[in-house]
């Protein structure tokens, strides 16, 4: 168990309110949000895992920065620094995209033109705030609730997805990315298929049925509405989970797929799928290593099997106690972005990646979540971008979905393609209409 499930009370703020007659689940709450208010809600769909505890229901409009460029990181070194918490909230919201590790590691590849910023964070002082341990409601910041709180008809707005980048262009970059590594370049390589869809409709509604079923353990839909753009993320995968307090650092790689209708002993007896993992443990432990007390690092699980909605999953567990004199500028510079959305060696293989995808991947393969003096972010894997006019209840535009498969040795690339789309199963399982 994680120290943050062990001091439960720590992760609340001196003025958390406990709401003693709210009877509702996340998703109810945030769906009887008022539609002419934008939201922020961070979902976690599994209730019975210290991971998916906590979920945040608050509005989405307080004070926001965007960040580009090379010294973004540096500029929100400085921001975290002023304004942050230790506990959950007060503190900041929102996304790191891929490509701020470029800014990182200029060596990787030229910051691309992109209509997703590098950073885009909104600040959160007031919410609704569930604890689902103890299935218990908090106010924080004196966040009042909508007027009522039940259960709404959800409809999906969207159609069915489209192959954008197209099924022999990705099995081109995997042949690619093969030819690499049996030159010796990397061991691996994560590389990214994308899809898209025609949007229009109530695309909160949508969202917030995708976040109660099939979900996410860390689950998010945010409204940056005053752009047209918002965000939807089912990632089941940890990226950082920092106590700002006691020091303790988390991360969670995921690395080997397979249907749920499928045995998971096949997945577990994959020499394939487990050099997959045991290759991003490895780097995850060696980021870790460059900010962490000497000794402290530690892999609790080197590989465990877990269920996700639609598939079978591996992950990894690895922990370590941060050094008093590193903050969370330094752990982020260490870390990001996360060893199973590159490869390894990171730094080559985000090269490879620069070289092989045309498209910026943008919020997708960054982190979403909370930042602070503590940092709660997952991999923004099984995440969707939509980008259009109109509210989110009114919405016109395109939502692009995209998919990433670890590439080694052993991979096969029809393979590849299989599971690449293996992966957009948790999106085309919700039924569609039509789009005029």
């Amino acid at each position: 168990m994680s120290t943050l499930a062990k001091h439960p009370s720590k992760m609340l703020p001196p003025d958390a309110v406990p709401l003693e007659t709210l009877f509702a689940t996340p998703c109810e709450v945030a769906a009887s949000w008022p539609k002419d208010e934008p939201i922020i809600a961070l979902i976690g769909n599994g209730r019975h895992s210290a991971w998916s505890r906590w979920s945040i229901i608050a509005p989405a409009n307080g004070n926001r920065i965007t960040l580009q460029g090379a010294h973004a990181l540096n500029e929100l070194g400085v921001i975290l620094e002023k304004h942050g918490s230790e506990t959950i909230l007060p503190n900041w919201i929102g996304y790191l995209g891929y490509e701020l590790g470029y800014a990182i590691e200029p060596t990787t590849g030229k910051i691309p033109d992109n209509t997703w910023p590098l950073i885009d964070l909104i600040w959160c002082d007031q919410a609704l705030v569930h604890d689902s341990e103890t299935d218990t409601w908090w106010s924080i910041g004196g966040c009042e609730l909508p007027e009522r709180c039940t259960t709404q008809e959800l409809q999906p707005a969207w159609a069915g997805l489209h192959d954008s980048s197209g099924r022999d262009v990705f099995e081109s970059a995997v042949k690619k990315a093969i030819d690499y590594i049996h030159a010796g370049d990397i061991f691996q390589a994560n590389v990214t298929r994308r899809f898209s869809s025609e949007v229009c409709g109530d695309i909160r509604s949508s969202a917030l049925s995708m976040l109660n079923s099939p979900g996410g353990w860390f689950g998010a839909w945010i409204e940056f509405s005053t752009d047209g753009r918002y965000l939807m993320s089912m990632s089941p995968e940890l990226f950082l989970q920092f106590n700002g307090e006691t020091r303790e650092i988390i991360t969670r790689p995921m690395k080997g797929t397979r249907p749920e209708q499928d045995n998971p002993e096949q997945l577990l007896d994959s020499s394939k799928d487990a050099a997959e993992l045991h290759m991003i443990v490895d780097l995850m432990r060696n980021d870790l290593g460059r900010i962490c007390e000497f000794g402290s690092i530690e892999v609790t699980h080197a590989r465990s099997l877990e269920h996700h909605p639609t598939v079978w999953q591996c992950v990894g567990e690895i922990r370590g106690d941060v050094r008093e004199d590193v903050g969370v500028e330094e752990i982020l510079r260490a870390t990001f972005p996360a060893g199973s959305i590159t490869g390894a060696p990171k730094v080559r293989a985000m090269q490879i990646i620069h070289e092989l995808e045309q498209t910026p991947r943008g919020p997708y393969c960054g982190a979403i979540g909370i930042l602070g003096k503590s940092l709660r972010l997952n991999v923004a894997i099984r995440t969707a971008l939509f980008q259009g006019t109109g509210t989110s209840h009114q919405f016109k535009g395109e939502m692009e979905y995209s998919t990433g498969c670890g590439i080694v040795a052993e991979s096969m690339p029809h393979a590849e393609v299989l599971e690449s789309e293996v992966k957009t199963h948790i999106l085309r399982a919700m039924p569609v209409r039509e789009v005029n």
